[in-house]
């Protein structure tokens, strides 16, 4: 029987927020196949908006203001969508080379899933589980994950979330009206939570580093050996990292959520534009949970008939067969559909 490599604890410390999108992603993309397991542990220095490879910042935040009050937005090489990272958040990451992957990301997923998950539970929290690839905690997200492959390869992300600063946050968000983000407001409430508010204080870092560590030599089943890289190792990795986040901010891109934004994986909130006026809408789950109007006769009628309601057009169709003109009726029900089918 084989014996599992020893995996390498990395504590890279604090950085800057390009610094340390770049750190990890330079390591992963200078990742040799024979590499072993590399947890990378660090703190970003300064709160940022962080937002997913594939997603165009412009249509879903508010530039001009993460501008004025000098918060970087960063576009990293993880998947999802926009993330608050604040100043002294841990981060940390779990990085190997691709082709020991047998399951290829879903098996990244799943390491790195499972080590945040005993982390918070180790911490005392109560109700930790993962769905998808975020962790929730008493029926409220805590946490969202990203991977990528980059060269040979592979690294996973995560960081914990000591607060959430929910103000901050939504000021960062584009509003395309004046009521949008008093509607986000309360979903982001409800469907997000935070180490100090399941513990009733955030973590001292290094109860959580030392965590990770014990996480780590289980999970992998070997004691981690802690490497220092010297300075020259550190710029080939930033050098590289961002080279990868250059490529990454010139390709293509686009909205994380057609005209709205994902809180978790149950809660949606959308603002879009149909024949009669604005149309807002927060989805949870399967099920409208609030919608309106700026036509305040349509308003009433989907007040009375959609809320509640299937998001699908021949349902939502039937709904309001007789109550609006049929083309309005029609036009409704068919963006409502859109916007819930671009959730996927």
């Amino acid at each position: 029987m084989t014996t599992p490599a020893a995996p390498e604890w990395i504590d890279a410390g604090e950085w800057s927020a390009t610094e340390l999108h770049a750190l990890y992603t330079g390591l992963a993309a200078s990742t040799p196949p024979d590499a072993p397991p590399r947890v990378l542990w660090m703190r970003s220095r300064e709160a940022h908006v962080s937002v997913g490879g594939s997603q165009d910042p412009e249509a879903d935040l508010d530039l001009d203001h993460c501008a004025a009050r000098g918060i970087p937005v960063v576009r990293r090489p993880l998947g999802g969508g926009s993330v608050w990272v604040d100043a002294d958040q841990d981060c940390f990451f779990v990085i190997r080379p691709s082709r020991v992957l047998k399951r290829g990301p879903r098996h990244l997923f799943a390491q790195g899933l499972a080590m945040a998950v005993d982390v918070l539970r180790e911490l005392g929290l109560q109700g930790v589980e993962p769905r998808g690839q975020d962790v929730w905690v008493q029926g409220r997200k805590i946490m969202g994950t990203g991977a990528a492959t980059l060269n040979e390869g592979s690294v996973f992300g995560a960081s914990f979330l000591g607060r959430f600063p929910v103000e901050d946050f939504l000021a960062c968000v584009r509003a395309p009206s004046e009521g949008y983000r008093e509607w986000l407001r309360p979903v982001l409430e409800a469907g997000m939570t935070d180490c100090a508010g399941e513990l009733g204080r955030a973590p001292d870092s290094a109860a959580l580093r030392d965590s990770l560590r014990r996480v780590t030599e289980r999970r992998f089943e070997a004691p981690p050996v802690e490497v220092t890289p010297d300075a020259a190792t550190v710029e080939a990795w930033l050098a590289a990292g961002y080279e990868e986040l250059d490529d990454i901010a010139d390709g293509d891109a686009r909205p994380s959520v057609p005209e709205g934004i994902r809180v978790n994986r149950d809660n949606h909130v959308f603002e879009t534009r149909v024949a009669c006026g604005r149309l807002r809408l927060h989805v949870e789950g399967q099920h409208i949970a609030r919608v309106w109007c700026e036509d305040p006769a349509v308003d009433r009628v989907l007040g009375e008939r959609v809320a509640g309601e299937l998001p699908e057009r021949l349902h939502l169709r039937s709904r309001l067969a007789g109550c609006l003109d049929p083309a309005v009726a029609d036009a409704v029900s068919a963006r409502i559909d859109a916007l819930y089918r671009g959730i996927a």
